[in-house]
């Protein structure tokens, strides 16, 4: 898929700069290969475009609005990918351009929400969002939990790289 430009500041050049153990990033490639391979194992299924009251479904509309998604989707979710699995990734600042960063913001939003309805099921929300004894948890759970936090992170922070204004809000 072409680079196009995106809604945000186009003149920024957003960067990575996370710090981590390669085990922790070993463990994220491992939870982005299996959301990757659900988002293309899904690919058959429609997704719904949204329909004007009183007027009736068209086909053609549907499946290319369907497919675009799958694209974008897939877009997104190799983006992360190819991020996650860069032995530089943790260790070093990496540079992405704005529809880059994008696509990993989106991603990175899709594989929480993958590890919020696999991993981390039985936390309730305050736990997810908040501060609690990670330690309780299995082995499982902690490292899911410590993959939510990092991709919670990447994306906050590539967002006010690419908006600033978005801190405000």
């Amino acid at each position: 898929m072409p680079e196009e430009p995106g809604p945000l500041k186009p003149k920024v050049t957003p960067c990575v700069r996370l710090r981590f153990s390669p085990l922790l990033r070993e463990v994220l490639v491992d939870i982005v290969e299996r959301v990757h391979a659900a988002e293309l194992a899904a690919s058959d299924k429609q997704s719904a475009l949204p329909q004007v009251p009183g007027e009736l479904p068209d086909p053609d509309l549907q499946t290319a609005w369907a497919e675009g998604l799958r694209e974008r989707e897939e877009y997104d979710t190799r983006a992360l990918l190819a991020l996650v699995t860069n032995p530089q990734f943790g260790k070093a600042d990496m540079l992405a351009t704005p529809s880059a960063a994008e696509a990993l913001a989106r991603a990175s939003v899709r594989v929480r929400l993958y590890l919020r309805e696999t991993i981390l099921r039985d936390l309730n929300s305050a736990e997810v969002d908040g501060d609690f004894d990670v330690f309780r948890l299995p082995p499982a759970e902690q490292q899911g939990y410590a993959c939510f936090r990092l991709l919670a992170h990447l994306e906050e922070d590539l967002i006010l790289q690419l908006d600033p204004g978005a801190a405000k809000a």
